[in-house]
Protein backbone atom coordinates (compact mmCIF):
# COMPACT_ATOMS: atom_id res chain seq x y z
CA UNK A 1 0.00 0.00 0.00
CA UNK A 2 1.17 3.65 -0.66
CA UNK A 3 1.35 5.96 2.01
CA UNK A 4 1.75 9.62 2.21
CA UNK A 5 4.07 11.61 4.50
CA UNK A 6 3.06 15.54 5.01
CA UNK A 7 6.01 17.79 6.30
CA UNK A 8 5.37 21.35 7.40
CA UNK A 9 7.12 24.45 5.80
CA UNK A 10 5.09 27.30 7.01
CA UNK A 11 2.16 26.66 9.88
CA UNK A 12 0.87 30.44 11.04
CA UNK A 13 -3.29 30.60 12.03
CA UNK A 14 -4.96 32.56 14.84
CA UNK A 15 -4.92 30.27 17.66
CA UNK A 16 -8.29 28.36 18.73
CA UNK A 17 -10.20 30.12 15.78
CA UNK A 18 -8.58 28.93 12.51
CA UNK A 19 -8.03 25.59 12.32
CA UNK A 20 -6.19 22.75 10.25
CA UNK A 21 -7.80 19.49 10.40
CA UNK A 22 -5.80 16.18 9.15
CA UNK A 23 -8.01 12.86 8.93
CA UNK A 24 -5.52 9.54 8.19
CA UNK A 25 -8.18 8.62 5.07
CA UNK A 26 -11.46 9.98 4.29
CA UNK A 27 -13.03 12.71 6.42
CA UNK A 28 -16.22 9.92 6.93
CA UNK A 29 -14.56 7.12 8.39
CA UNK A 30 -10.98 7.74 8.83
CA UNK A 31 -8.96 8.72 11.75
CA UNK A 32 -8.82 12.45 13.24
CA UNK A 33 -4.19 12.62 13.26
CA UNK A 34 -4.20 16.13 14.45
CA UNK A 35 -5.70 19.29 14.92
CA UNK A 36 -3.83 22.31 14.31
CA UNK A 37 -3.16 25.96 15.33
CA UNK A 38 -1.26 28.92 16.45
CA UNK A 39 2.21 29.53 15.63
CA UNK A 40 4.23 26.54 16.32
CA UNK A 41 5.35 24.33 13.16
CA UNK A 42 3.62 21.21 13.73
CA UNK A 43 5.97 17.54 13.74
CA UNK A 44 5.48 15.58 10.28
CA UNK A 45 2.19 13.56 9.93
CA UNK A 46 1.91 10.09 8.30
CA UNK A 47 -1.19 8.23 6.86
CA UNK A 48 -1.82 4.68 7.38
CA UNK A 49 -4.22 4.78 4.31
CA UNK A 50 -3.29 5.90 0.76
CA UNK A 51 -5.20 9.09 1.40
CA UNK A 52 -5.34 11.95 3.72
CA UNK A 53 -7.71 14.82 4.10
CA UNK A 54 -7.00 18.20 4.96
CA UNK A 55 -10.22 21.00 6.12
CA UNK A 56 -8.73 24.32 7.05
CA UNK A 57 -11.66 26.76 9.22
CA UNK A 58 -11.63 30.09 9.27
CA UNK A 59 -13.29 32.68 11.00
CA UNK A 60 -14.38 36.17 10.16
CA UNK A 61 -12.00 37.81 12.16
CA UNK A 62 -8.08 38.06 12.23
CA UNK A 63 -6.29 36.28 9.63
CA UNK A 64 -2.19 34.99 9.34
CA UNK A 65 0.41 33.92 7.07
CA UNK A 66 -1.19 30.24 6.44
CA UNK A 67 0.53 27.21 6.32
CA UNK A 68 2.28 25.56 3.67
CA UNK A 69 3.32 21.69 3.89
CA UNK A 70 5.05 19.08 1.05
CA UNK A 71 3.75 15.77 1.00
CA UNK A 72 5.32 12.70 -0.47
CA UNK A 73 4.82 9.12 -1.17
CA UNK A 74 5.77 5.71 0.10
CA UNK A 75 5.59 2.18 0.45
CA UNK A 76 4.67 0.85 3.79
CA UNK A 77 6.61 -2.18 4.94
CA UNK A 78 6.29 -1.48 8.54
CA UNK A 79 4.82 0.53 10.77
CA UNK A 80 5.66 4.70 10.83
CA UNK A 81 8.58 5.93 13.86
CA UNK A 82 5.40 6.43 15.87
CA UNK A 83 7.58 9.34 17.27
CA UNK A 84 8.96 10.76 21.11
CA UNK A 85 6.21 12.38 23.12
CA UNK A 86 6.73 16.04 23.96
CA UNK A 87 7.78 15.89 27.79
CA UNK A 88 8.39 12.12 27.76
CA UNK A 89 10.68 9.43 26.41
CA UNK A 90 10.07 5.76 25.00
CA UNK A 91 11.73 2.59 24.66
CA UNK A 92 11.98 0.74 21.71
CA UNK A 93 12.81 0.73 17.87
CA UNK A 94 11.54 -1.65 16.07
CA UNK A 95 8.58 -1.36 13.59
CA UNK A 96 7.60 -4.47 12.52
CA UNK A 97 3.85 -6.19 13.15
CA UNK A 98 3.90 -7.49 16.66
CA UNK A 99 7.16 -5.11 17.96
CA UNK A 100 5.93 -2.59 20.62
CA UNK A 101 6.76 0.00 21.96
CA UNK A 102 7.03 1.54 25.62
CA UNK A 103 6.30 5.43 26.43
CA UNK A 104 7.42 7.01 29.84
CA UNK A 105 6.65 10.72 30.68
CA UNK A 106 9.26 13.28 32.24
CA UNK A 107 8.74 13.71 35.89
CA UNK A 108 5.57 16.32 37.06
CA UNK A 109 3.58 15.13 33.40
CA UNK A 110 1.26 12.49 33.31
CA UNK A 111 0.52 10.41 30.59
CA UNK A 112 -2.41 10.55 28.15
CA UNK A 113 -2.62 7.28 26.65
CA UNK A 114 -1.55 4.09 26.98
CA UNK A 115 1.90 3.27 27.68
CA UNK A 116 2.70 0.36 25.49
CA UNK A 117 1.47 -0.01 21.60
CA UNK A 118 1.97 -2.42 19.17
CA UNK A 119 2.63 -2.48 15.39
CA UNK A 120 -0.31 -4.43 13.68
CA UNK A 121 -0.91 -5.05 10.42
CA UNK A 122 -4.06 -5.56 8.50
CA UNK A 123 -5.08 -6.56 4.58
CA UNK A 124 -1.57 -4.39 3.85
CA UNK A 125 -2.14 -1.62 6.02
CA UNK A 126 0.55 -0.54 8.89
CA UNK A 127 -0.46 0.75 12.35
CA UNK A 128 0.07 1.26 16.01
CA UNK A 129 -2.84 0.05 18.52
CA UNK A 130 -3.51 2.02 20.19
CA UNK A 131 -2.46 5.32 19.09
CA UNK A 132 0.97 6.96 20.69
CA UNK A 133 -0.44 9.30 24.02
CA UNK A 134 1.33 12.27 25.02
CA UNK A 135 2.31 13.88 27.99
CA UNK A 136 0.87 16.73 29.76
CA UNK A 137 1.35 18.54 32.33
CA UNK A 138 -2.43 18.22 34.32
CA UNK A 139 -4.79 20.43 36.57
CA UNK A 140 -4.20 19.48 39.93
CA UNK A 141 -3.94 15.87 41.55
CA UNK A 142 -3.16 13.80 44.60
CA UNK A 143 0.92 13.56 44.97
CA UNK A 144 2.77 11.15 47.50
CA UNK A 145 6.25 9.74 47.34
CA UNK A 146 9.11 11.47 49.12
CA UNK A 147 9.73 13.94 46.40
CA UNK A 148 8.35 15.57 42.96
CA UNK A 149 7.35 18.54 40.55
CA UNK A 150 4.12 20.17 40.14
CA UNK A 151 3.72 21.94 36.63
CA UNK A 152 1.22 24.47 35.84
CA UNK A 153 -1.31 22.87 33.53
CA UNK A 154 0.12 22.63 29.67
CA UNK A 155 3.36 24.00 30.77
CA UNK A 156 5.63 24.83 29.29
CA UNK A 157 3.20 26.32 27.13
CA UNK A 158 1.20 29.20 29.11
CA UNK A 159 -1.55 28.07 30.75
CA UNK A 160 -5.34 27.96 29.79
CA UNK A 161 -8.02 30.43 30.82
CA UNK A 162 -10.65 29.66 33.05
CA UNK A 163 -8.70 27.13 34.88
CA UNK A 164 -9.65 25.92 39.07
CA UNK A 165 -6.73 23.64 39.64
CA UNK A 166 -6.16 21.81 42.79
CA UNK A 167 -2.97 19.77 44.57
CA UNK A 168 -3.21 18.00 47.78
CA UNK A 169 0.90 16.52 48.52
CA UNK A 170 0.74 13.95 51.42
CA UNK A 171 4.39 12.63 52.41
CA UNK A 172 5.44 10.05 55.14
CA UNK A 173 3.90 10.45 58.90
CA UNK A 174 6.40 12.64 60.87
CA UNK A 175 7.74 14.27 58.00
CA UNK A 176 7.12 18.05 56.63
CA UNK A 177 7.20 19.12 52.98
CA UNK A 178 9.99 21.44 51.41
CA UNK A 179 8.13 23.18 48.65
CA UNK A 180 10.69 24.87 46.66
CA UNK A 181 10.15 27.35 43.20
CA UNK A 182 12.25 26.82 40.44
CA UNK A 183 10.34 29.32 38.25
CA UNK A 184 7.42 31.48 38.77
CA UNK A 185 4.99 33.79 35.94
CA UNK A 186 1.16 34.32 36.83
CA UNK A 187 -0.22 37.46 35.61
CA UNK A 188 -0.41 40.22 38.31
CA UNK A 189 -3.29 40.72 40.24
CA UNK A 190 -5.57 38.28 38.43
CA UNK A 191 -3.91 34.66 38.38
CA UNK A 192 -3.01 33.16 41.96
CA UNK A 193 -1.46 30.41 43.33
CA UNK A 194 -2.64 30.03 46.98
CA UNK A 195 -0.41 27.54 49.19
CA UNK A 196 -2.36 26.03 52.74
CA UNK A 197 -0.59 24.47 55.19
CA UNK A 198 -2.81 21.44 55.72
CA UNK A 199 -5.20 18.60 53.62
CA UNK A 200 -7.67 21.18 52.11
CA UNK A 201 -8.39 24.90 51.64
CA UNK A 202 -9.68 25.01 55.26
CA UNK A 203 -6.03 24.76 56.71
CA UNK A 204 -4.10 27.79 57.75
CA UNK A 205 -2.67 29.72 54.52
CA UNK A 206 1.40 30.35 53.65
CA UNK A 207 0.51 32.61 50.97
CA UNK A 208 -1.44 33.64 47.70
CA UNK A 209 1.25 34.41 45.11
CA UNK A 210 1.10 36.14 41.83
CA UNK A 211 3.22 38.26 39.14
CA UNK A 212 6.80 36.77 38.45
CA UNK A 213 8.91 37.24 42.04
CA UNK A 214 10.01 33.82 42.70
CA UNK A 215 8.35 32.97 45.78
CA UNK A 216 10.76 32.19 48.95
CA UNK A 217 10.97 28.45 50.07
CA UNK A 218 7.39 27.24 51.91
CA UNK A 219 7.81 24.62 54.42
CA UNK A 220 4.34 22.93 56.18
CA UNK A 221 3.69 21.96 59.49
CA UNK A 222 2.55 18.68 58.79
CA UNK A 223 3.17 16.12 55.90
CA UNK A 224 0.10 17.93 53.98
CA UNK A 225 0.42 20.72 51.59
CA UNK A 226 -2.60 21.88 49.86
CA UNK A 227 -2.66 24.06 46.97
CA UNK A 228 -5.21 26.11 44.53
CA UNK A 229 -4.21 27.54 41.33
CA UNK A 230 -6.94 30.10 39.92
CA UNK A 231 -6.50 31.71 36.29
CA UNK A 232 -9.31 34.16 34.54
CA UNK A 233 -10.62 34.88 31.26
CA UNK A 234 -8.06 37.15 29.91
CA UNK A 235 -4.22 37.13 29.84
CA UNK A 236 -2.06 33.84 30.69
CA UNK A 237 1.65 33.34 31.22
CA UNK A 238 4.09 30.88 31.09
CA UNK A 239 3.24 29.43 34.69
CA UNK A 240 4.86 27.72 37.40
CA UNK A 241 7.62 24.78 37.75
CA UNK A 242 7.56 23.54 42.05
CA UNK A 243 9.30 21.10 43.78
CA UNK A 244 8.67 19.41 46.53
CA UNK A 245 10.68 17.17 49.44
CA UNK A 246 9.77 15.83 52.33
CA UNK A 247 12.46 16.60 55.26
CA UNK A 248 12.50 14.94 58.92
CA UNK A 249 10.24 17.35 60.99
CA UNK A 250 14.07 18.00 62.93
CA UNK A 251 15.87 19.01 60.02
CA UNK A 252 16.46 22.24 58.17
CA UNK A 253 15.39 23.01 54.52
CA UNK A 254 17.37 21.64 51.90
CA UNK A 255 20.25 24.84 51.34
CA UNK A 256 21.25 23.44 47.84
CA UNK A 257 24.54 24.01 46.36
CA UNK A 258 26.48 27.29 45.02
CA UNK A 259 27.27 28.56 41.68
CA UNK A 260 30.60 27.80 41.16
CA UNK A 261 31.06 26.35 44.65
CA UNK A 262 30.98 23.34 46.31
CA UNK A 263 29.35 21.81 49.84
CA UNK A 264 30.35 19.65 52.18
CA UNK A 265 27.93 18.00 54.43
CA UNK A 266 24.66 16.52 53.66
CA UNK A 267 22.72 15.84 57.29
CA UNK A 268 20.66 18.56 57.62
CA UNK A 269 19.29 17.50 61.31
CA UNK A 270 19.78 20.24 64.17
CA UNK A 271 23.52 20.89 65.34
CA UNK A 272 24.80 20.05 61.72
CA UNK A 273 26.26 21.63 59.75
CA UNK A 274 27.33 22.26 56.33
CA UNK A 275 30.31 24.19 54.53
CA UNK A 276 30.71 25.64 51.28
CA UNK A 277 33.39 26.12 49.34
CA UNK A 278 33.81 28.35 45.77
CA UNK A 279 35.82 27.00 42.79
CA UNK A 280 39.29 28.54 41.74
CA UNK A 281 38.95 32.31 40.78
CA UNK A 282 35.87 33.15 42.96
CA UNK A 283 35.55 34.85 46.64
CA UNK A 284 33.26 33.34 48.89
CA UNK A 285 30.76 36.30 49.75
CA UNK A 286 29.26 35.50 53.63
CA UNK A 287 29.95 32.86 56.06
CA UNK A 288 31.06 29.16 54.31
CA UNK A 289 29.63 27.56 57.89
CA UNK A 290 25.94 27.11 58.35
CA UNK A 291 24.51 25.64 61.40
CA UNK A 292 21.03 23.89 61.96
CA UNK A 293 19.36 25.26 65.17
CA UNK A 294 16.22 25.69 66.30
CA UNK A 295 14.68 29.25 65.08
CA UNK A 296 12.41 31.61 67.21
CA UNK A 297 9.52 30.31 64.90
CA UNK A 298 9.62 26.68 66.60
CA UNK A 299 10.45 25.72 63.24
CA UNK A 300 14.36 24.43 62.38
CA UNK A 301 16.35 27.06 60.33
CA UNK A 302 20.07 27.44 59.36
CA UNK A 303 21.73 30.18 61.61
CA UNK A 304 23.33 32.05 58.92
CA UNK A 305 22.21 32.83 55.11
CA UNK A 306 23.55 30.62 52.35
CA UNK A 307 27.30 32.56 50.95
CA UNK A 308 27.61 33.42 47.33
CA UNK A 309 30.91 33.12 45.19
CA UNK A 310 31.59 36.20 43.39
CA UNK A 311 34.02 36.77 40.59
CA UNK A 312 35.44 39.43 42.17
CA UNK A 313 36.69 43.80 41.13
CA UNK A 314 40.66 42.89 41.37
CA UNK A 315 42.63 41.41 44.12
CA UNK A 316 45.72 39.72 45.39
CA UNK A 317 46.94 36.42 44.10
CA UNK A 318 49.83 34.33 45.22
CA UNK A 319 50.72 30.56 45.08
CA UNK A 320 52.00 28.57 42.25
CA UNK A 321 48.89 28.59 40.31
CA UNK A 322 45.46 30.41 39.91
CA UNK A 323 42.66 31.76 37.93
CA UNK A 324 41.72 35.29 37.26
CA UNK A 325 38.11 36.17 36.19
CA UNK A 326 36.65 39.32 35.62
CA UNK A 327 34.10 40.91 37.76
CA UNK A 328 30.65 39.26 37.78
CA UNK A 329 31.87 35.95 35.42
CA UNK A 330 29.97 34.09 33.55
CA UNK A 331 28.04 36.95 33.83
CA UNK A 332 28.32 39.89 31.83
CA UNK A 333 31.09 42.75 33.80
CA UNK A 334 29.19 46.06 35.01
CA UNK A 335 30.38 48.80 33.45
CA UNK A 336 32.95 52.26 34.86
CA UNK A 337 34.74 49.71 36.72
CA UNK A 338 38.95 49.37 37.29
CA UNK A 339 39.78 46.53 38.40
CA UNK A 340 43.48 46.17 39.60
CA UNK A 341 44.34 42.24 40.08
CA UNK A 342 48.10 41.52 41.33
CA UNK A 343 49.99 38.12 41.05
CA UNK A 344 53.08 37.06 43.23
CA UNK A 345 54.74 34.05 42.74
CA UNK A 346 57.74 33.00 45.05
CA UNK A 347 61.19 34.45 44.38
CA UNK A 348 63.25 32.81 41.29
CA UNK A 349 60.08 32.18 39.56
CA UNK A 350 58.13 33.97 36.74
CA UNK A 351 54.56 34.54 35.66
CA UNK A 352 53.12 32.53 32.20
CA UNK A 353 49.41 33.49 31.95
CA UNK A 354 47.06 32.22 29.35
CA UNK A 355 43.67 34.04 28.59
CA UNK A 356 41.04 30.99 28.16
CA UNK A 357 38.46 33.07 27.36
CA UNK A 358 38.00 37.05 26.18
CA UNK A 359 35.73 38.87 25.41
CA UNK A 360 35.37 42.69 25.76
CA UNK A 361 34.04 45.77 24.33
CA UNK A 362 36.51 47.55 22.22
CA UNK A 363 36.43 50.80 24.72
CA UNK A 364 36.86 48.26 27.76
CA UNK A 365 40.41 47.32 27.94
CA UNK A 366 42.53 44.85 30.12
CA UNK A 367 46.49 45.87 30.75
CA UNK A 368 49.29 43.33 31.66
CA UNK A 369 52.08 44.77 33.07
CA UNK A 370 55.74 42.99 33.89
CA UNK A 371 55.88 44.66 37.61
CA UNK A 372 53.95 44.96 40.41
CA UNK A 373 52.42 48.21 39.24
CA UNK A 374 50.62 50.18 36.47
CA UNK A 375 54.23 52.14 35.88
CA UNK A 376 55.65 48.80 35.19
CA UNK A 377 56.25 47.59 31.38
CA UNK A 378 53.07 47.06 29.35
CA UNK A 379 53.47 43.51 27.99
CA UNK A 380 49.71 43.81 26.25
CA UNK A 381 46.96 45.77 25.97
CA UNK A 382 43.65 44.00 24.70
CA UNK A 383 39.53 44.25 23.54
CA UNK A 384 37.16 42.58 21.78
CA UNK A 385 37.55 38.92 21.12
CA UNK A 386 40.46 36.34 21.39
CA UNK A 387 41.07 32.88 22.54
CA UNK A 388 44.33 31.24 23.39
CA UNK A 389 46.55 34.33 23.94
Amino acid sequence: MLLLSLHFLVFHTEEVHDVLRIWDGPQDGGVLLRELSGSALPPDAHSTFNTITLQFTTDFFTSKQGFALQFSVSTATSCNDPGMPTNGTRSGDSREPGDHVVFQCDPGYILQGVNRITCTEINGRFFWQPDPPTCTAPCGGNLTGPSGLILSPDYPEPYPHGRECDWRVTVTQDYVILLSFNHFSLEPSYDFLHIYDGPDSLSPLLGSFYGTDVPDRIESSSNTLFMAFRSDASLSSNGFVLQYTENPRESCFEPGLLRNGTRVGTDLKLGFTVTYHCESGYTLEGDPTLTCIMGGDGKPSWNKPKPMCIAPCGGQYSGLEGVVLSPGYPGNYTSSRTCLYSVAVPKDYVVFSQFAFFQTALNDIVEVYDGPTQHSRVLSSLSGAHTGI
